[in-house]
């Protein structure tokens, strides 16, 4: 008979824990799969721990999950500690005010929310998808999962497709680094015109040169006070610029996608020294400062050198450091247009606004997910005994028409083969239609201990 099962997430995320916790309860993937060893065993050992048919590990910067598949009748924190116990991973935070447990329909629902963005620090971001097809990949490569974290997964995994594609909730920018694209977007009719400087190669003005280049930005040059750091960088973002965005970008860039194709002659990519800042600023359209610096380093008389040669030409210039990189001043200067953190967090607001609006859909499309696998869990104890009882009538009715065609023609045993087709499907349908109207769990499973006993079909447990 089929092993029934219950499913279960433990979660230490952003909401209930502090960074600190959520730094020591991280699992490394190494430390997945010897879990997943433990609890369920691998290509050549036996499980450490009885009672967990599969587990999956998820663990990102923002959260660590571990969703389990439990044989009835063993307590899943007492199964998951004693797995996490055995790889020497710390079972009590996961029964500390810091970690959430959800089981049944609500731990499923809760994944469904993960996987379309709802539970994410940055709501409606993309990454968390990737990240959880990464451990589905992993677990899958390591055990064969249970049918109900398997039908889980998938179910969520089309969940968060739905979500980002029904609605508008991962549109827009909300990160200061992609903000600030957006506005010069919003400046320039066509970016692959336009000649951009970074001013400083930190990772949140890495960040925003990753946003420049996938959207086509002209020509992007790297200015810092130490030339060896704006060199690699432009190296780094030439090498990911040739791969589609690279580990980096994926890892610290939830807004990121895959580079498109860019346009020819667009996404030329550059170093130069500190002391051809000002050279630099002349040649630029677009100037992105986020150094580290305690004063202000682009002075009005440094502006107005760079503009003296550009035929009032205007220059866009967004100030994304704390504190700021460009004096107060050239605000003043003619010509040349300035931005700073409010205005971009004027941008960010109205954005997290309108993602917001998209939650009440969003939550919709996971209600009408989650009633399909409910009704797919409602029957998954009938589908072995279904199976089972099918391919017995079927192979009945392979005799059957082998006889018929060792005395008739093929016409006619074709015929057969087609009549005998259409009575499985009625024997079939009203056994199932049966099965699943028993008034209770108890009934239907005597209606299939029934059915296996008539038949002598599965095994006589």
């Amino acid at each position: 008979m089929t092993q029934l099962s219950t499913l279960h997430v433990r979660s230490i995320n952003h909401r209930v824990a502090p960074t600190a916790v959520r730094e020591q309860a991280h699992i490394e993937p190494e430390q997945a799969v010897a879990l997943m060893n433990a609890l369920v065993g691998g290509p050549e050992q036996e499980a450490a721990v009885r009672g967990c048919l599969s587990v999956i590990p998820v663990s990102t910067c923002n959260r660590t999950e571990i969703y389990l598949e439990i044989l009835e009748g063993h307590d899943p924190d007492a199964v998951m500690g004693a797995g996490l116990a055995a790889v020497g991973l710390d079972a009590d935070l996961y029964h500390s005010e810091y970690a959430l447990r959800l089981n049944g329909l609500e731990a499923i629902e809760h994944l469904y929310k993960v996987s379309s963005g709802l539970e994410s620090m940055m709501l409606g971001e993309p990454q968390i998808a990737g990240q959880l097809k990464t451990a589905y990949r992993l677990a899958r490569e390591h055990q064969e999962p249970g049918p109900g974290l398997l039908r889980a997964f998938q179910g969520a995994f089309r969940a968060g497709k739905r979500v980002r594609t029904e609605t508008r909730i991962a549109t827009g920018a909300v990160s200061v680094a992609f903000a600030a694209v957006e506005l010069a977007r919003k400046f320039f009719d066509h970016l692959c015109d336009q000649n951009a400087v970074l001013v400083g190669a930190g990772e949140t003005g890495g960040l925003a040169a990753r946003h420049f280049l996938q959207h086509n930005i002209g020509q992007l040059t790297v200015v810092n006070r130490s030339y060896d750091r704006a060199q690699t960088l432009a190296q780094t973002l030439m090498a990911e610029k040739k791969a589609g965005l690279g580990r980096s970008a994926r890892e610290g860039a939830a807004e990121l996608q895959a580079l498109p194709e860019l346009e020819e002659g667009c996404g030329q990519i550059a170093a130069r020294p500190w002391e051809e800042l000002i050279p630099a600023l002349a040649a630029a359209d677009v100037i992105l400062t986020t150094t580290g610096a305690t004063e202000p380093i682009i002075l009005p008389a440094m502006v107005e050198e760079a503009i003296s040669g550009r035929k009032g030409k205007p220059l866009f210039m967004l100030d994304i450091a704390v504190p700021r990189d460009i004096h107060p001043d050239v605000h003043q200067i003619a010509g040349v247009f300035v931005f700073g953190l409010d205005d971009l967090d004027e941008i960010i607001q109205g954005n997290l606004s309108a993602r917001e609006h998209q939650i009440p859909r969003a939550e919709e499309i996971i209600r009408e997910e989650l009633v399909e696998f409910q009704q797919w869990l409602n029957d998954v104890d009938l589908r072995p005994t279904v199976a089972e009882f099918r391919a017995y009538l079927e192979e009945l009715k392979d005799k059957q028409v082998g006889f018929v065609r060792k005395k008739q023609n093929d016409e006619v045993a074709a015929a057969v083969d087609r009549s005998l087709q259409q009575f499985i499907k009625k024997v079939v349908g009203r056994s199932v239609s049966t099965l699943k109207a028993a008034e209770s769990r108890e009934q239907r499973e005597r209606d299939l201990a029934t059915l296996h006993r008539i038949f002598g079909i599965g095994d006589q447990d």
